[in-house]
């Protein structure tokens, strides 16, 4: 009777160790990106090719994909690199936001365009 005894005391002290050496995560979820508006007026060819002109071209010319010159880089990106209105997951937005492998090429005005310019459609204008 006493090994029995004992026996379930190992077993509810052991359950009790581990149901309370839980730990939780919590994580601090981030604020949503304000959506722009339906007639934003971004342009393709004055407000985002140039920030490829300035920032990109020098190494994306087409040696290495995506070529982003001015006659080329629209039909590179659409739709391989960039998902009309949906740019949290499109490629180039992941790349050029913090964290992503060109985001030190990108000032966050440019970034801020190039997330404008694929959420209104991502248009060849």
């Amino acid at each position: 009777m006493k090994k029995r005894l004992l026996g379930l005391l190992m077993v509810a002290g052991t359950l009790m160790m581990l149901l309370t050496s839980c730990e939780y995560d919590f994580i601090t979820p981030t604020p949503p990106t304000p959506t722009p508006p339906a007639d934003d007026p971004i342009s393709y060819s004055i407000d985002i090719q140039p920030i490829f002109n300035s920032n990109c071209v020098s190494c994306h010319k087409g040696s290495i994909p995506p070529d982003l010159t001015a006659a080329k880089s629209y039909a590179q990106l659409v739709p391989t690199y960039v998902i009309a209105n949906q740019p949290e997951t499109s490629e180039l937005y992941i790349v050029c936001a913090p964290g992503g492998s060109m985001a030190t090429h990108t000032s966050a005005e440019e970034l801020n365009l190039i997330y404008r310019w694929i959420y209104a459609g991502a248009k060849n204008n």
